[in-house]
Formats: C-alpha cells, sequence, structure tokens
C-alpha cells in the first residue's frame, strides 16, 4: 500500500489501519449503508488538506463519493483513490471507506463518524478498538478478534449501524481523540 493511500484511508476514516506498523482498526465488511445516498454531498465535495496531503471528493450518480489524489513513487506520479459511501445517522451521520490498491479493492471498510464545522471542516471520530472487542467477546457483535503483537483488527461481520447509531454507546467512538480535516476549496 503506498504512503498516500494509508494517509487517505488513515486520515479520512479515523483509524491508523497499518496493523504491520502496529496500529489498532475496526473493519466492516460491508458498507454500513447498502443504499448509497449523496447525503452531506454539497459539503464532502471538493478538496481536503490530511495531513499535508490534498485529496479531491467528488460523488458519482450512483450516489458514492470518489477520494483521489496524486503521490509521487518511482520517479513518477500515481493517482492514488478511494471510495466513501456515507449513511445517514441519528446523532451523527457515518462514513465507511475503503481504497483501491494496484487496481483491486480492498475487501474490507473502515468506518467513523462525523460531522461539520461551522467552518466547513470536518471533525471525525474513529471506532474504539477496546469497546468493539467487547461487543464481539460478549456476543452483542459478530466477527472476528485478531490480535497482533503490538496491534488488535476487529473485523465486524455483520453491520454494526443499529448498535452505533444507539445515543446510549457514545463509548462505541473515540470522542476524546477528535480529528479536525481541513476544506480548502468547494467542487
Amino acid at each position: 500500500m503506498t504512503k498516500f493511500s494509508k494517509v487517505v484511508i488513515a486520515l479520512l476514516s479515523g483509524l491508523i489501519i497499518l496493523l504491520s506498523a502496529g496500529c489498532s482498526a475496526v473493519t466492516i465488511r460491508d458498507p454500513l449503508s447498502e443504499h448509497p445516498e449523496p447525503i452531506d454531498q454539497d459539503e464532502l465535495e471538493g478538496t481536503w488538506l490530511i495531513d499535508d496531503e490534498v485529496v479531491h471528493v467528488k460523488f458519482g450518480s450512483n450516489g458514492i463519493a470518489q477520494i483521489a489524489g496524486v503521490e509521487w513513487e518511482s520517479n513518477q506520479f500515481h493517482i492514488v483513490h478511494a471510495e466513501m459511501i456515507v449513511t445517514k445517522g441519528d446523532k451523527h451521520n457515518f462514513l465507511s471507506i475503503r481504497a483501491q490498491e494496484d487496481g483491486e479493492w480492498m475487501d474490507e471498510y473502515y468506518f467513523l463518524a462525523y460531522m461539520f464545522l461551522e467552518n466547513g471542516d470536518l471533525v471525525a471520530w474513529s471506532p474504539n478498538v477496546n469497546m468493539f472487542e467487547d461487543m464481539i467477546k460478549n456476543a452483542h457483535l459478530q466477527g472476528v478478534i485478531t490480535e497482533g503483537k503490538y496491534s488488535t483488527h476487529v473485523s465486524l461481520t455483520n453491520s454494526p449501524l443499529k448498535l452505533i447509531n444507539d445515543p446510549e454507546n457514545m463509548k462505541l467512538f473515540e470522542y476524546s481523540d477528535p480529528m479536525v480535516i481541513q476544506k480548502i476549496s468547494e467542487k
């Protein structure tokens, strides 16, 4: 996976997904929404600054947003992209994101809760890995837990949408560690 792919996924999805680098993550097999709708399209489309990288977001007619950026590798530029599916929630909306690497889509999606600031920037929260791990261990969700030397990967096999939408489950996201992603231009 290229550096830019890692930045797009890690920062947009609120996850440091590079398990080999020793970071934990929560993934889902399918996006949170089975029927993509261009929710928040006007706010999400445009150009964003993510950790000194510029990415562009544009929605297709199918309701799925495309994320694209440019990366310098092997003495040439490469276009890197991901797709993002927006899901309407009760308190926050959610993003399901996966990247394409070497022409192949990732098998799983990363997800996060988000909201917009008054200035148009995006605040996002990643899933709380420990809470989702406990939900699987206590049979509230189905999934697989893979323990690494320095990380845990929680792969959910059924949708957590009902649980993450419940206001009683505020601890399922890292609200104490928000990410702010800066919008630098409109469409």
